[in-house]
């Protein structure tokens, strides 16, 4: 008779292939399905797709983040996020796409940008060949949602898209109760190119951020939607916050001292007051999952006192290869961020609040919480030091031997201990992290006096104290009778 362990085996494998084979109708059941993308087409995918081509690095994080990583063939050559599109295979132009280079892929489905609009000769040369051909075109937030679900419906891939859109949604809404009714709404420009410089106009997901961030675009009110402007003009606009978006090997990278440095711009209100910040550019101006990252970050720029203090360090896996780039934070949350390792340059971004997870039964939160984000997560590793006051903890009634770093897991739903060492002679706890998170310093309260664990040493020594103060009295004692 064969053992129970093989049938048990033998069971479970035709149990997944049941599910397998149900999961798969499932999908197959969608289709065939109709749908309108963004540029008014009409298309008709019959089957599931099982062969994507992607050209524009947005419609490639889209279909990565819906989990169709296994079915992309093809991407374009600026598609770098995930990490493991940069493995696939390239196509040579985002922006006048060879027909016979994405056709000789042999592709189901062509999911592409449209620079153009209703028709783009470059979308219909490809359908021309037969190929399927989704598509995107978005000028806002809603747009992008609409994208994602878009793609997940030509794919197959609808409760996955349904999900995302969900949490983006969620966290747009949450930023924009938040500053709906702000009557203090800083000024902005947000520079992508210089020079000239350009920037968003209306009409654009770019001004819609600034707008649901709670500012107040400078050149919401130009001709067109994206603005080729003059030093002049951003002068005489005097925005009291600049964001500044840099690219792929630093094209564009002006910081305040670069600002400082053009003429004129030392008058700008931003310039004088520092509010000048750096922003990888891939957060703002890819429409696809990573846009909320970039809301966030804006949103942080523009209203600290909202959503707490940030500071940003541009990752840059040249200097990595030989070094190492640390951030450091100094409000509410003392901590150094030094970065060994990252997969990809981009943003890190530091934010310390006061709001975050309540700490587990038995601890107790030193400081605020730190939430650290990337614009590039993957292979990300670090050191994170939090310091410590000795009279905070005393004054907290915490244990110092007791303190540690803390993350807030998503899936588990509860705060998680990192592997920490602790420097008490310098105040400070450390931990190395390979992952983004919300951390926290936190430590236990000492327990009462009865119930401290007495260390043996003294229990011996107290014994042996009692033992010869007893034999000593008994020894005076004794003597004296004796006199007697």
């Amino acid at each position: 008779m064969p053992k129970a362990s093989t049938v048990a085996l033998v069971i479970l494998a035709i149990s997944l292939e049941v599910l397998g084979l149900a999961l798969t109708n499932r999908v197959f059941a969608l289709f065939p399905v109709t749908l309108t993308d963004d540029i008014g087409r009409t298309v008709t995918i019959e089957s599931p797709p099982q062969r994507i081509v992607c050209i524009s690095p947005s419609t490639t994080e889209i279909a990565y983040a819906l989990g169709l990583g296994d079915k992309i063939v093809g991407v374009d050559a600026y598609s770098d996020y995930p990490h493991e599109a940069v493995s696939k295979q390239r196509i040579s132009s985002a922006y006048k796409p060879d027909p016979e280079e994405v056709a000789a892929l042999n592709p189901d489905l062509v999911i592409m940008h449209s620079f153009v609009g209703p028709g783009d000769p470059c979308v219909d040369a490809i359908a021309a060949l037969g190929v399927k051909v989704i598509a995107t075109r978005p000028k806002s937030l809603s747009g992008i949602i609409n994208d994602i679900l878009l793609i997940g419906k030509a794919t197959g891939k609808i409760e996955e898209a349904e999900a995302l859109a969900s949490r983006l949604n969620n966290t747009i809404n949450q930023i924009r109760n938040r500053t709906g009714n702000l009557t203090d709404k800083p000024r902005v420009y947000m520079e992508f190119w210089y020079p000239p410089p350009w920037t968003f106009g209306p009409n654009t997901w770019g001004d819609e951020i600034i707008t649901v961030a709670g500012g107040i675009n400078i050149f919401g009110d130009a001709p067109t939607d994206y603005v080729k402007t003059t030093d002049e003009e951003v002068i005489e606009r005097n925005p009291e916050v600049i964001i500044s978006l840099y690219g792929a090997q630093h094209i564009h990278f002006a910081t305040l001292e670069d600002m400082r440095q053009r003429p004129g711009w030392d008058s700008i209100k931003a310039v004088q007051k520092g509010k000048v910040y750096l922003l990888d550019e891939n957060l703002i101006t890819r429409p696809g999952p990573r846009i909320v990252l970039g809301l966030e970050a804006v949103a942080r720029f523009l209203h600290p006192e909202l959503f707490g203090e940030s500071n940003t360090l541009v990752l840059n896996t040249t200097i990595l290869r030989r070094s190492t780039q640390t951030l450091s934070i100094t409000e509410l949350v003392k901590a150094d961020i030094t970065v060994f390792k990252a997969s990809g340059n981009g943003t890190l971004i530091a934010t310390a609040t006061s709001e975050g997870p309540s700490p587990p039964s038995g601890l107790k939160l030193v400081g605020g919480y730190l939430k650290i984000e990337c614009s590039t997560p993957e292979g990300l590793t670090f050191v994170l030091r939090i310091h410590y006051s000795e009279s905070e903890v005393a004054n907290l009634g915490v244990d110092e031997k007791t303190l540690r770093i803390y993350y807030w897991s998503d899936d588990h739903e509860k705060w998680l201990p990192l592997d920490c060492w602790m420097n008490s002679q310098a105040n400070y706890v450390e931990a190395l992290v390979t992952h983004t998170s919300t951390f926290a310093l936190m430590g236990e309260s000492p327990p009462p006096v009865w119930q401290t664990p007495i260390e043996l040493w003294l229990v011996i020594a107290t014994v042996t104290v009692i033992a010869l103060i007893t034999m000593s009295l008994t020894y005076l004692v004794c003597k004296r009778r004796l006199r007697k």
